[in-house]
């Protein structure tokens, strides 16, 4: 999961790292640690809640698109480059032959890296449809957890 790690290390610009920094830096008991983490915490929830409100509002604006292309535009895209991802990873060097026996059979061998590739890739698009409703849960259960706690 590397490739998930930088994605949102970039995404954040590495906020979290620096703030763990400073929060090292000026608080010295264990008390206000966890009192700190926990309001990172609930800041970094709230920005990844609002990320996904206005994607959503994106797509929503999208739909109620008049055009066709505004409305294809991300399964075209996303199609197009499954398809370019496919034909290179089977012409990119991947047929061979092989003597067997004094006999030539051709090989078929796709590069490890077409596949690890396509796996970062399905990883994301699973988050992406599936993760998201998850990230949504766990936001308001947390919200509901803390009005009863402030009662």
């Amino acid at each position: 999961m590397p490739i998930v790690d930088k994605i949102i290390s970039l995404l954040s610009g590495g906020i979290v790292g620096q703030v763990g920094g400073i929060i090292d830096k000026f608080v010295t008991t264990d008390a206000e640690r966890e009192e700190a983490k926990k309001q990172l915490t609930d800041i970094f929830l709230q920005a990844e809640a609002q990320a996904q409100d206005e994607l959503t509002e994106r797509q929503r604006i999208d739909m109620n698109s008049d055009s066709w292309l505004s409305k294809n535009i991300r399964p075209l895209v996303l199609i197009f480059i499954l398809v370019m991802y496919s034909l290179l990873s089977l012409i990119d060097g991947n047929m061979g032959r092989e003597v067997i026996n004094g006999v030539v059979v051709p090989t078929f061998k796709i590069n490890s890296a077409y596949v690890e590739l396509l796996g970062q890739w399905g990883m994301l698009i699973m988050s992406f449809y599936f993760g998201s409703r998850g990230v949504e849960k766990i936001i308001e259960t947390m919200g509901k957890y803390q009005m009863g706690k402030k009662k």
